[in-house]
């Protein structure tokens, strides 16, 4: 794929004030509105290789979730469900229609509640590179050791740790990208400057510190399903089928794939992979609301 539109001076960096607390975001392209939600330790830079592609057909909107990068943090909180009515709140801020919503990693979670809480106003749902809590998340946790959940979740304990120190944490993260040059050194500089804010490694923590809520949230909005065309991608190194599985549990209907030689960090390491599932997937949902509208 090429990268050379990176830094595309036509992007437009947005920021609008919504129940009191300001979200940033990067526009670009015209079409159908996608909003991307990106993961830990990240911002909405992770999508650089996916935007310029998916702007050739859509209006895109590449957001920092609350509480990370210019985006300020949520005084109600950063579970899933507090972020997904704050993001549809913003979203009608901006006078956006139905949009389709990707989200990877932590975006995958608060994407899939925002999509079942505000039905009406989402035409598409991805998730990518995770599964959704309670419907499998737990089971890759202890089937994958990941580590990290559990230490993020005690209160105070890492960014007390790391303060000073960021670097070290998020690059041992960033090194488990499997696909080398994915992620610069240039490019940890990008996040390491999110990151080293005040408060912001402590923003970016508590989005592990409500897993319980969360649970509940997403089961309790799944009794109702997802009625949008919905679409699960897994990494072939990182977690294979397992967000497949799980939204295929909310969404029965949800299409599947696996990008076999990805890691975790599908944006960075295989955009041109992921481009070529999302362009048809978004194109058939945008059909099928033209139908809807014609009817």
């Amino acid at each position: 794929m090429n990268t050379a539109q990176e830094h595309n001076p036509t992007y437009e960096h947005i920021e609008a004030t919504v129940d009191g607390v300001r979200l940033h975001c990067v526009r670009a392209g015209a079409g159908s509105p996608v909003v991307l939600l990106h993961g830990w330790p990240q911002t909405w830079y992770a999508w650089r290789k996916v935007i310029p592609e998916l702007a050739r057909h859509h209006e895109v909107y590449a957001v920092d979730l609350p509480g990370l990068g210019d985006s300020a943090s949520n005084p109600r909180g950063h579970g899933v469900r507090a972020a997904a009515d704050l993001l549809d709140a913003w979203r009608a801020e901006l006078g956006l229609p139905r949009v389709h919503i990707v989200g990877h990693d932590l975006g995958g979670p608060i994407g899939c509640t925002w999509a079942a809480a505000h039905s009406g106003r989402v035409r598409s749902v991805a998730l990518l590179a995770v599964p959704l809590h309670g419907f499998g998340l737990t089971e890759l946790i202890a089937r994958a050791g990941l580590w990290h959940f559990g230490l993020f979740a005690i209160p105070g304990l890492v960014e007390g740790l790391a303060e000073g120190r960021e670097r070290l944490l998020l690059e041992h993260f960033y090194g488990h990208a499997r696909e080398s040059g994915a992620i610069r050194p240039a490019d940890v500089e990008v996040y390491l400057r999110a990151y080293t804010r005040p408060g912001r490694l402590a923003d970016s923590l508590a989005y592990y510190r409500d897993v319980a809520a969360d649970t509940a949230a997403i089961a309790d909005l799944a009794r109702t399903g997802l009625p949008m065309p919905a679409l699960a991608v897994g990494c072939g190194q990182a977690g294979g089928p397992a967000p497949v599985h799980s939204l295929r549990q909310v969404a029965p209907a949800a299409r599947g794939a696996v990008i076999d030689d990805s890691g975790h960090f599908l944006p960075e390491e295989r955009p041109d992979r992921l481009v070529e599932l999302l362009r048809p997937f978004l194109a058939e949902a945008d059909a099928a609301e033209r139908g809807m509208r014609a009817s």
